[in-house]
């Protein structure tokens, strides 16, 4: 299968007042433009096109060093169809030039304003195209539609001789289209306006981290029965609770680190029943684009802390999940009391077990000591206010929306 990709970026941008493709975002590894952004996510596809055309003189020499084409609308006032059909003829043109069936080829399609689409996304469009050839597919974050539209390359000429109504919405209805649920709610965030702009900065800082609603539908759609659901809910709020305490003593708010703690919290298990479930989860979440949430997935099971190492996500999700047995609270030492009286029998297991309670408490203690209070109260008041299994219950009555096309990646082998 080859891939495609056609970035529009012809629009004027007058709400806005300026390119939003050259508009930065501050991601955590570094600011980067909304154009650069999408050229990287798109970086696999054999060739990226961006159609220019309001300011072309801008974006056209930048376009090479990010490894994309430029295709240039003659007529960008027409309007984006206008720039899609200038940039689907360009990418049938390279097909024929690749000696690339019509049947063995997709063009992911992406407007420049909706920067933030996850790798996971495209690759759960990839994954449903492989079981659904000929029929456009669309991500679906709910029930709301969002970019891109992955397009068969069989279905570009029945796109391009649509008259234009209703842009690519009028065409997609014209021929057979699906949506593809996605647990990625950024993919439906544009920018027209300096408010919009504003808020997707806000977003681009936190980019590494999935939102509560995101990370509760990844696990739905990794299969988490409701009972892994529950205590993913406390893990996550517990984690975040910490976190929120801890930047409360130091008097600095951090809202990468919450959000870390939040989700990592809440997917720490996802990969639950399989063997070292702890490492495989965070291989699965690396493999998602989600690099800083599979670090602490894969660690959570035992850290020893260095007395120089600042806490954060990493050790506070860590915490969280010793607090948590299933989705109610319990103290370090009857969770470890209980794990000693299922196996101490066995020396090698009781040392284990020993081990990880004396290096549990030891950070317990240290949290204490900078929070100034008991964690461990934090834990259950946080557990207290909350109904996890009330929330456990109503995701699982919605498991069905969440349903992945083409399934889900498979175990690591």
């Amino acid at each position: 299968m080859r891939h495609y990709a056609v970035i529009l970026a012809a629009g004027a941008a007058s709400r806005m007042g300026q390119c939003k493709a050259v508009l930065p975002l501050p991601f955590a590894d570094g600011a980067r433009c909304a154009l650069e952004t999408l050229a990287g996510l798109y970086a696999f596809c054999g060739h990226c096109f961006v159609v220019t055309g309001h300011h072309a003189g801008l974006l056209e020499p930048l376009a090479p060093a990010w490894g994309l084409r430029p295709v240039r609308n003659p007529r960008p006032e027409d309007g984006m169809f206008s720039s899609l059909c200038a940039g689907l003829r360009a990418v049938l043109e390279q097909a024929a030039a690749d000696g690339c069936p019509a049947g063995q080829g997709v063009v992911f399609v992406h407007p420049v304003d909706v920067p933030l689409t996850r790798s996971l996304t495209v690759q759960a469009l990839l994954r449903a195209a492989a079981v659904c050839p000929d029929t456009a597919l669309q991500p679906v974050f709910g029930t709301e539609p969002g970019h891109p539209v992955c397009l068969p390359l069989s279905l570009v000429p029945a796109i391009l001789d649509h008259d234009g109504e209703e842009g690519l919405r009028g065409a997609l209805a014209k021929v057979p289209c699906r949506q593809v649920p996605v647990a990625d709610s950024a993919m439906l965030l544009d920018m027209d306006t300096p408010a919009q702009y504003a808020h997707l900065q806000a977003r681009a800082a936190c980019h590494g981290a999935l939102t509560r609603e995101e990370a509760e539908a990844l696990l739905l759609q990794a299969g988490v029965p409701e009972q892994g659901l529950r205590h993913a809910l406390a893990v996550g709020l517990v984690a975040e609770a910490l976190c929120a305490a801890l930047a409360a003593a130091r008097r600095e708010d951090d809202p990468v680190e919450r959000a870390l703690a939040l989700a990592a919290g809440l997917t720490h298990d996802i990969r639950k029943g399989a063997h070292g479930h702890e490492a495989a989860g965070g291989r699965l979440l690396a493999r998602l684009g989600l690099p800083r949430m599979a670090g602490i997935v894969a660690a959570h099971r035992d850290q020893s802390v260095p007395a120089e190492k600042k806490l954060g996500a990493h050790e506070l999700v860590y915490l969280a999940d010793k607090y948590c047995r299933g989705g109610n609270w319990l103290p370090i030492m009857r969770r470890f009391g209980q794990k000693l009286e299922e196996f101490g029998a066995d020396p090698e297991a009781r040392a284990g077990i020993e081990g990880r309670r004396d290096r549990a408490l030891a950070l317990e203690g240290r949290l204490a000591a900078e929070l100034g209070q008991d964690p461990a109260r934090l834990a259950r008041e946080a557990l207290a206010a909350a109904d996890v299994a009330a929330r456990a219950q109503a995701l699982d009555a919605t498991r069905r929306l969440w349903a992945p096309v083409g399934g889900f990646p498979a175990e690591d082998v």
